[in-house]
This record gives C-alpha cells, structure tokens and sequence, in this order.
C-alpha cells in the first residue's frame, strides 16, 4: 500500500507538472500590430512590443527565460536578444516589453534599401525555457508573431506634366508619400532640363509623416522646349531624386 500511495504522489506529481503546458495554462502572449510602438530619430527605428507571460499552473516557474530574434521577410536579421524572468509564482501573469532599436541608415548604407521604401513583414520568434516543479521538469516552447512594417518612403514621384495656356509656364504635379513616423517638413526641388541642361528649377515645403500631392509651377526660357523634370527631396537622412520624361506633345 505504502508503494501504491508514492507512485500516487508521483503520477500526480508529474501530471501537475506536465499538465500546464499542453493544456496552455502556461503561456506568452505577443502583441498585435496594433499593439506595437514605432519611433524614429536620426536614422534609429525603435520598437517597443508588449507581451505577457501567464502562469497558469500549479506550481512555481524557476529559470524562466525568453530568447527572441526579429527578421525581415527576406531573412535580414533585425534584432536579438536574451531576456532573463528567472522565478515566477504559479498563477501569475507577468507583463513586460521587448524594446529594441534598428540602424535603418546603417542598413541603406550597406545595401539593404528595401525597408526605407517598401512595406515589409517583421518575423518576431521567442524561444521560451524554464524549470517547473522544483527543477524535475524542463521545459521549451518556441512562439511567433508576424508584424507589418510600413515603409518610411512610400512615393516620390512626378506624376503630370503639362502646359499652362495662360503662361509660358509648365505645371509639374508631384506627390510625396511618407510613413507617419516623420514629423517636421522638407524641401522638394523641381528642375526643367533640355538635352542635359537645366533651364528653370523651383521648390515646395511639404509636411512629412502624410501623402501630399501639390503643383509647381515653372518658366520655359523663349525658345526652349525641355525634356525632363527632375524631382529631387531629402526625406528624413534619406535623399530621392526621379525624372520624368516630358513627352513632345505637352507642348502642343
């Protein structure tokens, strides 16, 4: 009987242990999209993601650890790092941050171009390790999240040019589309060339961080008839320049 009653214990012992995890008593909970902050200062992105640790089973969780990497979709790492829990009682729920930062210039640098202009996918994986029940069971659990990145540059572009009937004038519409992590303005350039030399060349303050189209207006020199518009804008430590064909028939 005395036997019987300890394998008892035991079998409950390791049920309770067990338990927990498969049932999801224990569990990370990592943010929504909505949930996460963006900043951007001098080039820096930085991030900050909630989540939540619930400890749902019956006994303590020692040696609690979380190591999480961040990568873009084609795979370029973007952050890692290990976060230390250590002990957490049974039925808690803990709640924290995972705060990280990112070069974007650093990377545009480098090459990696794609998230200044493109919206991208950031793939957040947390391996999970602990000790449960006095240290007799190990556990591991591997959990992800995928969290869209918006791009900093949407659109720099020329999107019209055409004639002013009422004056040797020709109207350049244009359209700078910036993520709504910018604040402050920016100065957009537009330049009129023939055959590679430049005629007249005007500029607009525009606001970041919104989707803004406006006109420039510019003076044709008598007997000039030009090209190519240039449009050239420096947004945040980013510089964008576009040309746009002027086809013969604007000037008919």
């Amino acid at each position: 009987m005395g036997v019987a009653a300890v394998n008892v214990v035991i079998f409950i012992l390791a049920f309770t242990s067990i338990y927990p995890f498969p049932a999801g008593d224990f569990n990370i909970d990592l943010p929504s999209p909505n949930e996460v902050l963006w900043d951007y200062q001098d080039g820096l992105v930085t991030v900050t993601a909630p989540f939540s640790i619930d400890n749902g089973g019956f006994y303590d969780v020692q040696d609690l650890t979380l190591d999480y990497s961040v990568v873009n979709y084609s795979d370029q790492m973007i952050a890692e790092d290990t976060i230390v829990v250590g002990t957490m009682k049974a039925g808690t729920v803990t709640a924290s941050e995972i705060v990280f930062e990112f070069d974007l210039v650093s990377m545009y640098e480098r090459g990696i171009t794609w998230m200044v202009f493109n919206d991208d996918l950031l793939d957040f994986t947390v391996e999970v390790s602990c000790s449960y029940t006095m240290r007799l069971v190990k556990f591991e659990a591997i959990y992800s999240v995928s969290i869209p990145w918006d791009a900093l540059i949407q659109d720099v572009s020329v999107t019209d040019v055409r004639l002013d009937p009422l004056a040797s004038e020709l109207l350049v519409d244009y359209r700078v589309t910036t993520s709504d992590l910018l604040s402050g303005s920016t100065m957009v350039i537009v330049t009129l060339y023939e055959n590679g030399t430049a005629l007249s060349q005007t500029t607009q303050t525009v606001a970041l961080g919104t989707d803004h189209a406006g006109t420039l207006s510019l003076d044709i020199p008598l007997g000039s008839v030009p090209d190519t518009a240039v449009l050239e804008v420096t947004v945040a430590d980013f510089y964008v320049e576009q040309s746009f064909s002027i086809p013969s028939e604007a000037f008919h």
